[in-house]
């Protein structure tokens, strides 16, 4: 059974998609979104129709799959673990690659973590030395709107 989709969840400036005769529009994300768009939003951000002439068979740049993708939330158990000696050493190494604020987001769980960023807390965790079979606090199954 197929889960309804929640238009609520697509962000404002997400680009959507109104190529009909598209081959990959049953699974493209753009496209998906457009079709369940309410009524009430008069101006949606949308691809620009003559753009979309253009685009040759299988070969869109803006495809976007449909399919979920894991993201992780927070990595409290992860700081836990480290050794007082090197927990300053990882929080400026995330700091470096998440900026500030958003380490501060990510490691509360408040921002999830993609899993290219899940890759990189990993590899920093068991570069100082941190082997553990869970780096995260959990995890959930979204749609990935950044691709």
């Amino acid at each position: 059974m197929e889960e309804p989709f929640d238009f609520s969840q697509v962000p404002y400036t997400f680009g959507l998609c109104a190529a009909e005769n598209c081959p990959q529009a049953a699974t493209c994300l753009r496209h998906i979104a457009l079709k369940h768009a309410p009524a009430n939003r008069v101006f949606l951000p949308i691809m620009n129709p003559n753009r979309i002439k253009s685009i040759k068979e299988n070969a869109c740049k803006h495809y976007c799959s449909n399919e979920k993708i894991r993201f992780a939330k927070g990595f409290i158990c992860t700081i836990n673990a480290l050794t007082v000696r090197v927990a300053n050493s990882f929080r400026y190494r995330m700091m470096s690659l998440f900026g500030r604020k958003n380490y501060y987001l990510k490691r509360k769980g408040e921002l999830t973590l993609t899993p290219a960023e899940q890759r990189q807390v990993i590899a920093v965790a068991q570069e100082l030395g941190v082997f553990q079979k869970e780096y995260f606090d959990g995890y959930v199954e979204e749609y990935n709107w950044n691709a």
